[in-house]
């Protein structure tokens, strides 16, 4: 007896988008993002859709730019990420910190929305101008070049 495939509806999708061009090699940076479909299970609390990410790191920091940990980014939607920390750093839910993205080189204003373990979710509150931090600030974060206006 020969079993029909499972029904294609009860199988997760993926989006893709066309590149229709590509940089020569060594002249540009990929990033590879996996789409998740949008939530639709009871409880879920995200109103946009979130972007699992690899290979992306970044910095959560106090106020001052001080580092507080090195992160890794799990996910990422348009008002936030999910976290895993390189170093156990207790978080209560609220706090606001600054989250610095390595690759991209945004900085955030954020809050904690929730913290298990070492993995944590941070709610963006808004851009921060790095044009407007001391060369000593851009310098904790990683930056070593002079920022372009």
């Amino acid at each position: 007896m020969v079993q029909s495939p499972p029904h294609s509806a009860s199988r997760p999708t993926l989006d893709g988008v066309k590149v229709s061009r590509l940089p020569h090699p060594g002249h540009g940076e990929v990033t590879y993002v996996v789409l998740t479909p949008p939530a639709s299970a009871k409880g879920e609390k995200r109103a946009d859709r979130r972007w699992r990410t690899h290979l992306r790191s970044g910095k959560v920091v106090d106020g001052g730019s001080v580092v507080l940990a090195e992160s890794q980014i799990r996910d990422r939607s348009a008002r936030g990420a999910r976290l895993r920390l390189a170093s156990p750093v207790s978080l209560p839910p609220k706090t606001k910190i600054r989250f610095f993205d390595d690759i991209s080189k945004h900085l955030f204003e954020a809050s904690v929305a929730w913290q298990r373990g070492r993995d944590i979710g941070i709610a963006f509150l808004h851009e921060v101008d790095l044009r407007n931090l001391s060369r000593a600030e851009r310098f904790r974060l990683g930056m070593r070049t002079p920022i372009a206006d």
